[in-house]
């Protein structure tokens, strides 16, 4: 199976957040509910592929009874409390991240992380 991000309306850039490394700007305008799909593969929590896949421990997706490893853009794309304009949405065996609002060409884009990877994370 080869997983390749082919969605021409991000790109990767220098993040806003201090310290956050790299995150996810529209490079075309987004309209509230607009999708990006979170590609990548699917595995159990607490199994042999998540013990193998610790170094990606960071950027995996809770889905419903499944863990989400992201190979595209989805992993990449930055936490905020005060102004996300994403959120998770979970369709059967498909996760996406969802506009929650317009977004602008150059804004980044940001979700709110789980309360459980806020405090592994020492986010407020």
């Amino acid at each position: 199976m080869l997983l390749d991000e082919t969605d021409d309306r991000f790109e990767l850039r220098e993040s806003t957040i201090p310290g956050a490394g790299r995150g996810v700007f529209a490079i075309k305008p987004l309209h509230d509910g607009d999708r990006l799909k979170v590609i990548g593969v699917f595995i159990k929590p607490n199994s042999v592929a998540d013990d193998c896949s610790r170094y990606a421990d960071e950027h995996k997706f809770r889905a419903g009874d499944k863990l989400l490893i992201p190979v595209g853009f989805g992993g990449m794309m930055n936490h905020s409390s005060t102004a996300p304009n994403m959120e998770k949405v979970l369709e059967e065996d498909e996760l996406y991240l969802v506009a929650t609002r317009d977004v602008n060409v150059g804004e980044e884009l940001l979700w709110t992380y789980s309360d459980y990877a806020r405090e592994r994370f020492g986010l407020s």
